[in-house]
This record gives structure tokens, C-alpha cells and sequence, in this order.
């Protein structure tokens, strides 16, 4: 149930509902009598002056006559009879048929039935076991008041059975736009290419928008969405759309409650939330940041703050890492960071903090990708212009945090800007996404490895002036290469370290779609 506890929204079990209400039942019952008490306090004041009044009457008279005007009545009273200015006020407020015996006894009853109202309201403020008492009444008169027959029919069920149970467990690829266009796709529906080749046609998009966020997994798996403003928002992957490969998706603003400015960092795939301990957001200025995964596991419809950021900062990737993972961290200049993701190196906070600094930039650099490395792996760093390489994470030592780095890629004008550094496995495959929507699916160990100062080889033959715009690992995809249906391969010439090669010529075929 979603209810206010201490004005902020919060989803809670049943007995944690019922507590609230109580707590809550329990404080408007104390207000109410410290306000009851405080009334009845007031009046009893006033009578007791008029009851002094009345037994003094002729004195009173007397004074009264013979005060000049009325302040000198009321400071007479008030010497007279020991009383206040409000008493002495009333008092000559009073209407002359109160002087009548019958009305006279009506103050006296209305004086000593408030004595016992306060006397009644001081206890209740004071026994707790008196105000839960008070609540169990109330709660009986609304039900004797309110209830009436079930009108529903309750019938026996047949289990626990719910709607996602009849889902059936299986492996998509989800795709999310750049303008947040959101779909799954069956695995099958891309086939595997050498590098260089053409690719498949992956999604019909508009001319202004651009695939920038997938991962393949399963119809039961968490999506986690990471926006730039530092909050996270999660689905299931079967509640996306399902849609063929050329099918733009669903917008994911009928889906989550995102806010305005907002967009999609990344997208994480969680199977539950003991697969880590904890997830890591990275920001564009160097300030990464630990959190418990366990403290993103809610329902929330408008989303989790993950972090505080700073003025023009945003969040540019998260990861999940256990005590014993290195984080590398990839900026977009080329400079690269390793360091441990313990407690030690990098202590866990809470949601709503800003983080500390995992890497420094000269100026005009800032932070691209951060990713998990993980023993035996690879980092897999791409350029826009269809460049790529692969380097063993061994040529990277793990270092403390907060420096500047060493250079992960050398970069030149010609062959186009870092746009992707991945930590992948030799039987990985990664995903090229051109800004036309061409995917290209291709085996890391196809991408030549070199070292970190060097610039790679041709990923994807690009055609007039598309560039590369995202890239991908795609894991756990059991697939074959297809040689009958795939299009624009050929030999790809590899030079010494540090050149570039570039993919053969254009064979002249078509896209395969």
C-alpha cells in the first residue's frame, strides 16, 4: 500500500500500514483533546469570574454605579474580586437576567461539568493505554455504523499463479532511442558478422534519433533505467513492447515517469538485486559514487534519487560491482583510471549524496564510460569513424582514485572521437549502432588486440557521413555466423601497431534487412 509517513511517500506491507494508521489515529486524538482541553480551560476561567461575581453581587452592583466609565469599572472588579481583565471584562458583559437564581445555578453545573472535562482530558493526555482505547471505540462506531454485507464472492483458488508466471522465460534484446523510443526484439532476429561488414537494418528511425541504449536479456529480468538527473527507474523487460527489428518501440514515457529534461544514462539488466552489492553511478565531471543495490528495490513510479549533482553534471554510466571488482573509468580524450571498488578505496553512501572524485581531466576532457574489469578480460574501445580495438585489462594497474590516468587509445582527427570503452570476454560479441540505425553484431576476438597507446582497426564499413554512435556487449547470445546472408564482407588489411587498417571496398551488394 502507498501511503504518507511523515509526509513522504512511501509503499508499505500491511502491518506496516496499520501501524502508521494507528501512530497517525493516535497523534490526531492528542490534538484533538489539547484542543478540547485548551477551550475548556478558557470557559472554566470566565465562570469562575462570574461566579465570584455573583457572590458578591451587591458589592459588585455597587462599584459598578458608581465607576465613572467602564475601564474604571473593570479595574475595580478586578481589585475586588482578585480576578483578570478577561474575567472582569466578562463580567460586565454579563446580561442582567443571568442574575436570575435559576441562571445563577446553570453557571455553577456548567463550571463543575468543565472541571470534570479537563480533569477527564488531562488524563487522556497523559495514559497512552487511554488513547489506544479511544481509538479501538471510534474504529467499532464507524463499523457498526458503516458495515454491511461483502457484496464480492470469495471462491477457493487454484494457487499462486500470477499473470508474469505465464510469461515464458525467454532471452530478448532490448533497444532504447536516443529520444527514448523503447522495444524487445527475439535474439534470433540478428544474425553474427565478421568485422567489416554491412550489417542488418536494426530499427526504422526518424532522422534526428539514434539506437543508444541495449542489452540482451531475459522476459523476467529487471530493467533498471539511470537518467541523467541522477535517478533510477525500473521495469520488467517482458512489459516492453515486443517488436520486429525494424520497429521504432514504444516511447518510454507511457512506460516511466521521467522528468523534465530527463534522459536515458543507461540501462542495466538485473536478474534480482542479490546479483551485486552495490551499484556505482559515474558523473560527466569525475565523481563516482557507491550505493547499496538493495536501497533501489522499490515499485516507485516517479523513480529513486541516486545522487546529488552538481551544478552542469550529470550521470554518464552505472555499474554493478561486488568488494573484490576494479572499476576502469574511460574519459573521453583517451585517459583511462583502474581502481579497486572496495569499502577502503571507495566508501558506500547513501542515495542522496554527491559522491567523491574517481578521476581527474585537463581541460576539455570529461568522463565517457566506466566499466567493471573483470581477470582475462578485454577493454574494447571504439571510435565514431568505425575504429576499434581490443587491449588486455593486465596493461592497466590498479591505481588509487582521483588522478588523471593513463592513455587507453590514441586518438586522431581522421578516424573520428571516442565513442564507446567496454570491458568484454574473448567469446563476447559486441553491437555497433550507426547513426542511420545499421546494427552490426561482431566477436571480440575478431577486433585486432593491440596495446593501449595504439588506434585499432575498421569495426563497421560506414557509408557517407554515418558515424558510430553507440556500442554494446552483447552477452549470453548463443549465435552462429550465417555466411550465406551476410553482406559487405571481406579482408581487412592489418598493418603495423599503431596503424589503422581500413575494410575492403565496397563489394556493391545491398543491405540485408
Amino acid at each position: 500500500m502507498l501511503a504518507l509517513v511523515d509526509g513522504v511517500p512511501r509503499t508499505l506491507p500491511l502491518d506496516g500500514f496499520v501501524t502508521h494508521w494507528i501512530a497517525h489515529q493516535i497523534d490526531v486524538i492528542r490534538r484533538r483533546t489539547q484542543f478540547r482541553l485548551r477551550k475548556a480551560e478558557e470557559r472554566a476561567h470566565i465562570l469562575l469570574g462570574l461566579l465570584k461575581a455573583l457572590d458578591r453581587l451587591d458589592e459588585v452592583i455597587a462599584l459598578i454605579r458608581r465607576s465613572p466609565d467602564v475601564e474604571g469599572a473593570r479595574r475595580g472588579l478586578m481589585d475586588l474580586l482578585d480576578i483578570d481583565e478577561l474575567q472582569a471584562t466578562a463580567i460586565l458583559d454579563m446580561q442582567l437576567r443571568r442574575l436570575a437564581a435559576l441562571e445563577r445555578q446553570k453557571i455553577s453545573d456548567e463550571y463543575d461539568e468543565l472541571t470534570r472535562l479537563i480533569a477527564d482530558y488531562r488524563d487522556i493526555l497523559a495514559n497512552e493505554a487511554r488513547q489506544r482505547l479511544i481509538v479501538s471505540e471510534e474504529l467499532a462506531e464507524i463499523a457498526q455504523k458503516h458495515g454491511d454485507e461483502r457484496r464480492s464472492t470469495l471462491v477457493p483458488g487454484e494457487g499462486l499463479t500470477t499473470d508474469e508466471d505465464l510469461i515464458p522465460v525467454q532471452d530478448m534484446v532490448v533497444t532504447i532511442t536516443a529520444d527514448g523510443y523503447a522495444k524487445r526484439t527475439a535474439v534470433d532476429s540478428y544474425r553474427s558478422q565478421r568485422r567489416g561488414g554491412r550489417g542488418v537494418k536494426g530499427a526504422q528511425l526518424r532522422q534526428d534519433d539514434v539506437v543508444a541504449h541495449f542489452f540482451v536479456g531475459s522476459t523476467h529480468d529487471y530493467v533498471l533505467v539511470v537518467t541523467n538527473k541522477g535517478r533510477a527507474y525500473r521495469t520488467k523487460v517482458y512489459m516492453l513492447p515486443e517488436l520486429g527489428r525494424d520497429a521504432r518501440g514504444q516511447h518510454v514515457a507511457n512506460m516511466l515517469a521521467f522528468g523534465p529534461d530527463e534522459s536515458i544514462a543507461t540501462v542495466l539488466r538485473l536478474a534480482d538485486y542479490e546479483q551485486a552489492d552495490h551499484l556505482v553511478l559515474a558523473t560527466r565531471k569525475g565523481l563516482v559514487k557507491k550505493t547499496p543495490l538493495a536501497d533501489y528495490d522499490t515499485n516507485r513510479l516517479g523513480g529513486l534519487i541516486g545522487i546529488n549533482l552538481r551544478d552542469d553534471d550529470e550521470v554518464i554510466g552505472a555499474c554493478l560491482v561486488n568488494q573484490t571488482d576494479d572499476l576502469l573509468l574511460v574519459s573521453t580524450k583517451g585517459m583511462s583510471v583502474r581502481f579497486h571498488a572496495d569499502d577502503t578505496t571507495l566508501r558506500p553512501m547513501g542515495r542522496a549524496t554527491s559522491g567523491v572524485i574517481g578521476m581527474r581531466f585537463r581541460a576539455g576532457d570529461s568522463l565517457l564510460a566506466m566499466d567493471v574489469v573483470r581477470p582475462g578480460a578485454a577493454v574494447v574501445t571504439v571510435t565514431d569513424g568505425g575504429y576499434a580495438k581490443r587491449t588486455s585489462v593486465e596493461e592497466w594497474t590498479a591505481k588509487g582514485r582521483g588522478i588523471y590516468g593513463v592513455r587507453a587509445m590514441r586518438l586522431v582527427q581522421d578516424r573520428g572521437n571516442l565513442v564507446g570503452a567496454l570491458v568484454c570476454d574473448p567469446e563476447d560479441e559486441i553491437f555497433a549502432i550507426a547513426s542511420n540505425g545499421v546494427v552490426i553484431r561482431t566477436r571480440v576476438a575478431e577486433v585486432r588486440a593491440t596495446g593501449r597507446d595504439t588506434m585499432g582497426v575498421a569495426l563497421m564499413d560506414l557509408r557517407d557521413d554515418d558515424i558510430i554512435v553507440a556500442v554494446a556487449r552483447a552477452a549470453e547470445i548463443d549465435s552462429s555466423a550465417d555466411d550465406n546472408d551476410e553482406v559487405g564482407e571481406g579482408p581487412v588489411t592489418e598493418q603495423e601497431d599503431g596503424v589503422v587498417p581500413t575494410a575492403a571496398p565496397d563489394s556493391g551488394e545491398g543491405e540485408v534487412t
